[in-house]
């Protein structure tokens, strides 16, 4: 295994608009780096990032293109060497969700008669890293059923704690982080983030999302727990909304409230080109219609909306999302995100449509119109990069609480 590239990481000064009461920049070590989203977010909060690991050479290559001076390992993280990586105060790795997550299809009954050795061993790795390195505190993020369905969480969070950590959960949804500098994402992605910080280190958790409450005005809602939300080592898991396991509060008429969110709109580029749902899918060498469940979603979305333009989300139990609001959440696998432009006629065939290019969907995970993809002309790598990736303003969120613990 060798590093991509050996540049020497100077320490910088962080000023009170990074929000980090420190003199110097913190080194970090970013495991499973994906597209390079927590990375980002780190840098955004004036963190040092020394050295970036993932199996994929596109997703080393895209973080040094927008981070040159990251040293990058491209290495599977189960085979990976722990020695070989620098000591650093911060390490952030969010262990592969797939076989959690229900779009793998995998039952918790399931993990008895057929083990997830593979993916669940990347959550291993981030203690084998800890007993090398011994760091201040590791982080990271994934989804909700990493800690809910892995028969195995609660023993590995004991680990954690055998090692001298204390640990903490948090249940955040991407487009409700925010803060100076720091926009939500255009993107309702519930994650569940996972810190392990030594003994003494104290951190601030608290999600309060701007919202309105219509007596008050502008307020910094309050989260509230429904009496039924389930827990885990002790901390309340669970998803928002109404049918969800928590909503947010007035902190003064203790009213409900509703975030205030980012639209997609803006990330929309109109110059692409589409093309009619008369005419079939474009991915194919024949005429093939788009299947009844898509167009159904369609006639949804032109129900609801008439002639405004918006998303279908072509996923289970999902139907189109509108472009004045976040949208659904970029997944690492598949592409879910079908832009609709209507027609005169109103007609479901005289619709225009295509799906998310890969910088749309950077958009919604907050990264900056700037960032570079390194696809290797392949749109999917792409897709797949970012669907990875922690939300920018997540990984800000974060690494901003994360100095604030350290810097006290």
């Amino acid at each position: 295994m060798a590093y991509l590239r050996y540049p020497t990481c100077q320490a910088t000064g962080i000023g009170p608009e990074h929000g980090l009461n420190a003199t110097l920049a913190i080194p970090t070590t970013h495991l499973l780096a994906g597209g390079g989203g927590d990375l980002t977010g780190f840098v955004e909060a004036g963190f040092d990032p020394v050295v970036a690991v993932n199996h994929l050479p596109e997703a080393i290559a895209t973080i040094l293109a927008n981070h040159p001076q990251v040293r990058g390992l491209v290495e599977d993280v189960v085979r990976l060497n722990m020695r070989a990586l620098p000591s650093t105060p911060v390490v952030f790795g969010s262990p592969i969700c797939t076989e959690a997550g229900p779009s793998g299809r995998r039952s918790r009954a399931s993990q008895l008669t057929s083990p997830w050795e593979l993916t669940r061993a990347t959550a291993w790795c981030l203690l084998r890293m800890a007993e090398i390195h011994n760091p201040a505190l590791v982080a990271g993020e994934n989804v909700l059923d990493f800690a809910t369905r892995w028969q195995l969480f609660e023993p590995w969070y004991a680990c954690w704690e055998a090692l001298g950590y204390v640990g903490h959960l948090v249940c955040v949804d991407s487009a409700h982080l925010s803060g100076p500098g720091n926009l939500a994402a255009p993107q309702r992605r519930e994650r569940v983030l996972f810190v392990f910080a030594k003994k003494g280190i104290h951190l601030d958790l608290t999600v309060s999302p701007p919202a309105i409450c219509l007596t008050c005005g502008p307020v910094s809602g309050i989260r509230a727990w429904k009496p039924t939300a389930r827990h885990v080592a002790g901390f309340p898991i669970g998803t928002y909304g109404p049918r969800g396991a928590y909503t947010y509060r007035c902190p003064t008429c203790a009213a409900q409230v509703e975030p205030v969110t980012q639209p997609m709109a803006p990330g929309i580029d109109w110059s692409l080109p589409m093309t009619y749902v008369r005419d079939g899918r474009p991915d194919r060498k024949t005429f093939t219609p788009y299947v009844p469940n898509t167009q159904r979603r369609i006639q949804a979305g032109l129900d609801a909306l008439g002639g405004e333009p918006f998303v279908v989300i072509c996923r289970k139990n999902k139907t189109f999302d509108r472009l004045d609001g976040p949208v659904a959440a970029v997944t690492a696998k598949g592409n879910h995100h079908m832009l609709v432009l209507p027609g005169p006629d109103g007609t479901v065939g005289g619709c225009r449509v295509r799906m998310f290019s890969t910088a749309e969907k950077a958009y919604a995970q907050r990264f900056s119109r700037t960032h570079q993809f390194v696809t290797r002309g392949t749109q999917s790598i792409g897709g797949l990069l970012v669907g990875n990736a922690v939300s920018v303003n997540t990984g800000r969120w974060l690494a901003e609480r994360i100095g604030y613990g350290l810097a006290a």
